[in-house]
């Protein structure tokens, strides 16, 4: 079960117009109460996503099934699995991320890599082959160019993060007004939240 420190730390955490709206209108005790309904997590297999022909046509490109099988959430956060994954230390081994949905061939990976390059930096991280921690993802469906029928842009990511202790696998979608801060909301959600499970001194599990 999601506990109420990770589930606020994701609303918090998250860098859009939509987040500071949410923390100025909710009171402590709302918010409170949103993060419990929204603590509810059900299998990914049984949701509308996996079941719809849009969903089903984003799935096998990147996690197997598998990994489907494991992860659990909700439409609002995603779906994932912590797998005893444990951040470690601040030397990652960045493997990028592949635009393998079709709407999302635009993207270039060069794009995910400066997303990244700049979180890093700003993070304090090292990029290195052979580092613990490894990163890793595919976009798997974007919006690029608004639309009527997709007012929003956005992608749709599905990422592993893999360190000695274990693997965690999150399938999760970053709207933003503009598609590159969709991309770096995309890339630094993963490692602000990635950082927080399974922590010992702290009360963030995702389990």
């Amino acid at each position: 079960m999601a506990t109420l420190g990770l589930l606020m730390l994701l609303v918090l955490a998250a860098p859009s117009a939509e987040a500071g709206s949410l923390r100025t209108l909710l009171s402590p005790e709302q918010a409170e109460k949103l993060a419990m309904k929204l603590a509810e997590r059900r299998p990914f297999l049984d949701s509308h996503e996996a079941k719809s022909l849009q969903g089903r046509q984003t799935m096998g490109l990147f996690f197997r099934n598998a990994d489907y099988r494991v992860l659990n959430g909700n439409p609002v956060f995603g779906y994932w699995d912590a797998g005893g994954f444990k951040w470690t230390g601040n030397r990652i081994s960045w493997q990028g991320i592949a635009s393998v949905g079709k709407s999302c061939k635009v993207i270039s990976p060069r794009a995910w890599d400066l997303a990244f390059g700049y979180v890093a930096e700003k993070h304090g991280f090292v990029i290195e082959k052979t580092a613990p921690l490894r990163i890793q993802g595919a976009c798997v469906w974007a919006v690029t160019e608004t639309s009527p029928k997709e007012p929003v842009r956005g992608v749709v990511v599905e990422m592993r993060l893999e360190s000695p202790s274990g693997t965690f696998r999150w399938r999760y979608s970053r709207a933003n007004p503009t598609i590159e801060g969709a991309i770096g909301a995309a890339v630094e959600l993963p490692i602000l939240i990635g950082k927080k499970i399974n922590q010992e001194s702290g009360t963030t599990h995702a389990d």
